[in-house]
């Protein structure tokens, strides 16, 4: 079965059908349901193998749900097997229409077998045929057979979830990730972290800060402060609170560059601290001094 393109998911996704997509990486599964949750204008629920405390880091949790799906009992999630996975979608049939999106179907194959995880597609594409609600399955790359994957696709037909150009809210595509401009050629030398462009006011909206908040999350900031500029109606305020903290970020990554180019000249336990102090953006003086008579000390001997 061919897969659908993903220019047209959004108009191709129907509900009461489940559908099947391929990733060659967990970043990219992320990327894309991004993308789901920025044109698709229902809710999202990311049943993850990753608990919600790891996942924040790289999606935005105040806008998709994250269901924790684990082989251990735990009150946080669910049970990493079918009937716990059935059940939990059945609870949310009463509720607003939702996209689900799975992931953990290679494991499930490996425990339960093929033929019985084909069985339990069947039934959970019976039970949501006339429901308003929508369920992918996410799979990593090269992970289940591809006799049994054929199998799967007919009862969850393959999305083409090719990330090179993804719609927008108004069916537009765009290769924008929100990082800097630029790109190093060769020559160049790539910094330990990157710089993003400084977002202006014209254009700026409570989405954009949002998207760039898990973009300094995925670096590894501790950029909590921004956070009450999402809920300011006032976006003037907003993108007033955005800029205090885009200039601690950048700050914080030109100092976290100086060091790696200084690496072997900090011993391992000052890295640490230093470092763990510059992504949670406090102490950046007492950094930069420290760096300062560290460069004296080169510069000395």
């Amino acid at each position: 079965m061919p897969p659908t393109p993903i220019g047209d998911v959004m108009d191709s996704l129907s509900d009461g059908h489940l559908y099947s997509a391929i990733f060659d990486t967990p970043h990219d599964v992320y990327s894309w349901i991004e993308s789901i949750s920025n044109t698709y204008r229902r809710p999202v629920t990311f049943l993850s193998r990753i608990p919600e405390s790891r996942l924040s880091k790289d999606l935005d949790l105040n806008v998709i749900q994250s269901v924790w799906i684990s082989n251990k009992s735990n009150k946080e999630g669910i049970l990493l097997n079918h009937e716990s996975i059935y059940k939990f979608i059945e609870s949310r049939s009463t509720e607003n229409s939702d996209v689900f999106v799975i992931e953990g179907l290679e494991w499930l194959i490996s425990e339960s077998g093929a033929r019985h995880t084909l069985r339990h597609i069947m039934n959970l594409s019976d039970y949501i045929f006339d429901k308003q609600m929508v369920v992918i399955y996410v799979l990593q790359a090269n992970t289940i057979d591809e006799e049994v994957m054929e199998k799967i696709s007919r009862q969850a037909p393959l999305l083409d979830v090719g990330l090179d150009a993804v719609p927008d809210q108004d069916g537009n595509t765009s290769t924008d990730t929100g990082q800097s401009d630029s790109v190093p050629t060769q020559e160049e030398e790539y910094p330990l972290i990157p710089y993003l462009t400084t977002l202006p006011l014209e254009g700026f909206s409570h989405k954009i800060l949002r998207k760039r908040i898990l973009q300094w999350r995925r670096l590894g900031f501790d950029v909590s402060d921004c956070e009450p500029g999402i809920f300011c109606d006032d976006i003037g305020e907003s993108h007033s609170i955005y800029l205090s903290v885009d200039k601690k970020v950048r700050e914080a990554t030109e100092l976290l560059n100086i060091m790696d180019s200084m690496r072997d000249s900090i011993s391992k336990s000052e890295f640490t601290v230093m470092e763990f102090r510059l992504r949670q953006l406090t102490g950046m003086n007492e950094v930069s001094s420290k760096l300062r008579a560290i460069i004296d000390d080169i510069s000395d001997s």
